[in-house]
């Protein structure tokens, strides 16, 4: 409502506020959309008679006008993952600066079908353009791009060579951090917790640890699929200690894997990092609280989200930007790997943990997905 006795119990109008603030209505809407170079001190006089009157600009109008609804999607996979929730809060905060709002849609799985289906719900609401946060192949991109040509699309979750617009993540370059780190320590036996098969682009860190193991003359000993979930970890954790491979260090394609990891190895008894080294992915906020602190690769999510929003005003407003823009991601290293153990004390650990299995019956889920 407006404020009492200036619009008469109706809602404010930008001429109402261009009253208030004593400057002209051009210069509210500059103000309000965002748009061209205010003085910051008339800047703030208009934002102050916003707040008094409680002026509420009609979007839905002046997109009728414009043929814009000044909003854009975002298409993402479970938002009570680390990832998808730290960029929608970056990707929101930097809509919100552009005067843009926000359209949130979950995708519900993997795959081109689910993922065109949410697509086409966001551009149901009139969308100006999508970000899409879904793991796809290129043709898969590729495909998602051609079949909704009068929608510009900037796709998060998608390998570094798909011939779309991309703003991403170079996961592939983590990877190689991590498994470096692990082979530069002595480690010669690793086994992984990698991401579900259906995660297309994410397997670039499998494909990242592989290679850095090939470069050295080795190979993952033994892998687990997870589902990025603790409890995921856990299991995948469970089914490499009962598969009695024997490998010294873990790479986990994810924090909140590595969490449910921890957790396995604490129960059987293993010591992290003395009887094993374990190197997570993301750099969760309590990633560095977990007992011990978890080494792990740290992403820049608000970087990315920042990034990945500019690239689609960018489209939005004609301009090319450049294709494809990656963000890197570092090595953070805590108290979660070490060097391994000597020959001696891994040759009484195996006889232990042989001896265990022998008379406690060392058991555990399946988990599909062994390499």
């Amino acid at each position: 409502m407006g404020a009492p006795g200036k619009t008469g119990g109706k809602a404010a109008t930008l001429a109402d506020v261009a009253e208030v603030a004593g400057v002209s209505q051009q210069t509210v809407s500059r103000v309000v959309n965002n748009q061209g170079p205010v003085a910051a001190r008339t800047r703030a006089r208009v934002m102050e008679a916003v707040g008094q009157l409680n002026y509420v600009p009609n979007r839905l109008a002046q997109g009728l006008a414009r043929q814009r609804s000044h909003s854009i999607g975002f298409a993402t996979n479970d938002i009570s993952l680390h990832a998808p929730s730290q960029l929608t809060s970056s990707i929101e905060r930097a809509a919100r600066e552009a005067g843009f709002s926000l359209v949130v849609s979950i995708v519900p799985g993997y795959g081109l079908g689910r993922v065109t289906q949410t697509v086409r719900t966001l551009k149901e609401r009139q969308v100006d353009g999508v970000l899409i946060n879904a793991s796809l192949s290129g043709a898969d991109a590729a495909e998602i791009a051609r079949r909704f040509p009068e929608l510009p699309c900037v796709f998060m979750d998608v390998p570094t060579d798909a011939p779309v617009s991309a703003a991403l993540l170079d996961q592939y370059h983590g990877a190689v951090l991590a498994a470096r780190h692990l082979v530069d320590l002595g480690h010669t036996r690793l086994a992984c917790i990698h991401a579900p098969q259906d995660a297309v682009a994410e397997h670039s860190r499998l494909r990242g640890w592989q290679e850095v193991l090939r470069e050295r003359g080795l190979a993952l000993v033994a892998g687990q699929e997870g589902d990025w979930s603790p409890a995921g970890g856990y299991r995948a954790a469970l089914a490499l200690l009962a598969s009695g491979v024997d490998f010294t260090g873990l790479l986990v394609g994810n924090d909140q894997m590595a969490v449910g990891a921890l957790r396995a190895l604490w129960e059987r008894g293993l010591s992290v990092p003395g009887d094993m080294s374990v190197i997570g992915y993301d750099d969760t906020a309590e990633s560095a609280l977990l007992i011990p602190p978890l080494t792990t690769v740290r992403q820049d999510f608000p970087t990315l989200g920042q990034r990945a929003f500019h690239h689609l005003k960018a489209l939005l407003h004609g301009q090319d930007p450049p294709k494809i823009t990656l963000t890197r991601p570092e090595l953070v290293v805590r108290s979660s790997t070490a060097a391994p153990r000597s020959g001696e004390r891994l040759r009484l650990q195996d006889a232990l943990q042989l001896l265990q299995r022998h008379v406690g019956g060392w058991g555990g889920p399946e988990v599909q997905g062994q390499t």
